[in-house]
């Protein structure tokens, strides 16, 4: 999961409007085009005790606790996750998967998200489920 912190600093550090209820990572400037959003990324690692997350696990879940959340769509990309290891002294490579998400920014769609974090921790025995999110600019 050290891995998923790395990417969080660099995906960071971009950002357009502000936005009620959401955090500005970069300067507050107006939308050209579309209107400011919110775009949160989930990090969720494939590995777990014992084993991986099956491909059919994985969408399981995603049916059952993200596609019910986020009817408006969502994106999923396959990853590869790598991180160095104090304790073993070696770069881990973990399978991942990517969801993004734009939204308004609300304590609804926050909720709906740490929900999703929570269920992915229980049903898979993760450490953690790493979360950014960015203030920028869609059009549909």
């Amino acid at each position: 999961m050290r891995h998923l912190l790395a990417l969080a600093a660099l995906l960071a550090t971009t950002g357009c409007a502000g936005i009620p209820g959401a955090q500005t990572v970069g300067p507050v400037a107006a939308c050209q085009f579309g209107e400011p959003m919110v775009e949160t990324m989930l990090f969720l690692g494939m590995a777990r005790p014992g084993g991986s997350v099956s491909r059919f696990e994985f969408g399981e879940f995603v049916e059952k606790e993200v596609a019910t959340r986020w009817k408006e769509g969502f994106t999923v990309l396959e990853g590869q996750g790598l991180w160095f290891s104090e304790q073993r002294k070696i770069t881990e490579r973990e399978p991942s998967r990517v969801l993004i998400r734009f939204h308004d920014g609300s304590a609804a769609a926050s909720a709906d998200i740490e929900a999703i974090r929570d269920a992915y921790i229980k049903a898979f025995t993760q450490d953690a489920v790493l979360r950014t999110d960015r203030t920028t600019c869609a059009d549909f």
